[in-house]
């Protein structure tokens, strides 16, 4: 079981292109909570910063395989080469890695107070969307925006996640600064969503947002959601204020989805893969070096 565990990570996770996602999420987030707290005079990554970042990178690694799971009757059809219809695992082998990993995230989040009470209800409310699926068909799988509404909730208690563990390295509570953040940072996540299913020629069977929105509306809704979100964020940071300069870096990967909206209105069959992969890592990265030019060690 553990090597074909092996083999489902390399193939249906991408270390390579997963890690440097979510440790940028831990750690970009993470700095852009230090830069709109006024409370913190000077932020540096700690130690509980490494849990968070750990916790991401393998609870995406569980989403992963509970998506396979749940798209195991679909895949058969349409993507024949993913894990589950290709033989490479069994279904029984991912409902092994979710219990395992769930359980090793609960021991090492141990003690973390809220922090550990969020990570356990993203755990219990992705397993609960997974059966109600499996066992009821809901929600179905054509009606896209309804599975959008519903997945969601699930990245906004994971930077809630992040920003509990924040609060609690730093001793502070809640503000409404912070709760903002975190809708924005959902927000940003439609872009991806959107954008990677922006095509002009769905293939048979294909889930694609344009059966609703059109290809141009699909399109221009992906740059909007990122639009929307990094204007968010500069209205927290108020990067206009004396010492807050460093916060108009995050408007730099908007660079990212406007040039995969031009190439698709240029006569692209499908929005670019570099920037709408590299769009949310850039994001991230951007906060961190707002976060760390404002509030770390040069800032």
């Amino acid at each position: 079981m553990i090597r074909r565990w092996a083999r489902y990570i390399k193939v249906a996770y991408r270390p390579s292109v997963q890690i440097p996602y979510t440790v940028s999420w831990a750690l970009g987030l993470t700095a852009l909570f230090a830069c709109v707290t006024g409370a913190v005079g000077r932020w540096y990554p700690d130690p509980q910063l490494v849990v968070t970042a750990i916790t991401l990178v393998a609870t995406m690694l569980l989403i992963r395989a509970q998506d396979d799971i749940r798209d195991a009757d679909y895949d058969r059809r349409v993507n024949p080469d993913r894990p589950l219809p290709s033989g490479l695992v069994r279904e029984r082998d991912l409902v092994a890695l979710v219990a395992c990993g769930s359980a090793v995230l609960v021991l090492i989040n141990a003690g973390r107070g809220a922090a550990l009470v969020i990570l356990i209800v993203q755990m219990v409310y992705t397993g609960v969307v997974v059966a109600l699926e499996r066992l009821a068909g809901w929600p179905r799988r054509d009606k896209l925006l309804q599975q959008l509404m519903v997945n969601l909730p699930i990245l906004s208690m994971l930077s809630l996640y992040v920003y509990a563990g924040f609060l609690r390295a730093e001793q502070l509570q809640p503000d409404i600064g912070g709760l903002v953040i975190i809708v924005a940072v959902t927000v940003s996540a439609l872009c991806t969503e959107l954008g990677r299913k922006a095509t002009r020629a769905p293939r048979l069977d294909e889930r694609s947002y344009v059966t609703v929105l059109g290809p141009s509306g699909t399109s221009l809704a992906a740059l909007g959601a990122a639009v929307l979100a990094t204007a968010i964020v500069i209205v927290v940071l108020a990067p206009w204020r004396a010492g807050g300069g460093w916060g108009w870096l995050v408007l730099a990967p908007l660079i990212l989805p406007a040039a995969a909206v031009v190439r698709f209105a240029a006569g692209s069959v499908r929005w670019p893969v570099a920037p709408t992969v590299a769009y949310i890592p850039a994001m991230y990265t951007s906060f961190l070096a707002a976060g760390w030019l404002t509030k770390g060690a040069i800032g």
